[in-house]
């Protein structure tokens, strides 16, 4: 475990954090955007992508490396980095997607999200990385403007399927 301040560690998680990982990406996802989604697409979009059996496949994918935030022992948040994974708008030929970062809603605006992003971005660049990319719904503000806020650039868009709705994620990317 990672020591980032005196009561915040990062984990890198393995197979017994299947439903640790479950649990946060389910109740983080939710709090992000119950008020302004459609609830039937919403519980839809999370039971198919944060089941524990979902989870535990991502896991076991090689390409795939989670770490989960950890504030006085609690777990509060959690990022998966995606290598090998590609968008066309990045042009860069050595990068990593951060595919998700997320943390509860009473850890927000304490840093804990900034530590998270911060660890990644760290372990993007020991990795060789020469970017790390990521897709942010275009409508979500405070996501928005936190990655503008860290380096993030607008670099394109791509579509997401999301229960009966297809949104339009903009595709940030950070040099490193």
């Amino acid at each position: 475990m990672m020591v980032i301040s005196e009561n915040t560690n990062i984990k890198q998680a393995d197979a017994g954090d299947v439903l640790l990982i479950s649990v946060l990406a389910t109740t983080a996802f939710y709090e992000a955007y119950f008020e302004q989604d459609d609830p039937h697409d919403l519980a839809g979009y999370i039971v198919k992508s944060f089941s524990p059996s979902q989870i535990e496949n991502e896991l076991a994918d090689t390409d795939s490396t989670f770490f989960i935030v950890f504030v006085n022992e609690k777990a509060v948040g959690y990022a998966k980095l995606l290598a090998n994974s590609r968008d066309p708008s990045v042009n860069t030929s050595k990068t990593i997607e951060l595919k998700r970062i997320y943390v509860i809603e009473r850890s927000w605006r304490k840093g804990v999200g900034e530590m998270l992003l911060e660890h990644c971005t760290e372990v993007a660049r020991q990795l060789g990385n020469e970017s790390i990319w990521l897709g942010v719904w275009e409508q979500n503000k405070r996501g928005v403007s936190f990655y503008a806020k860290h380096g993030f650039v607008k670099v394109g868009t791509l579509e997401f399927p999301y229960g009966d709705s297809v949104g339009t994620n903009n595709v940030l990317e950070k040099r490193l």
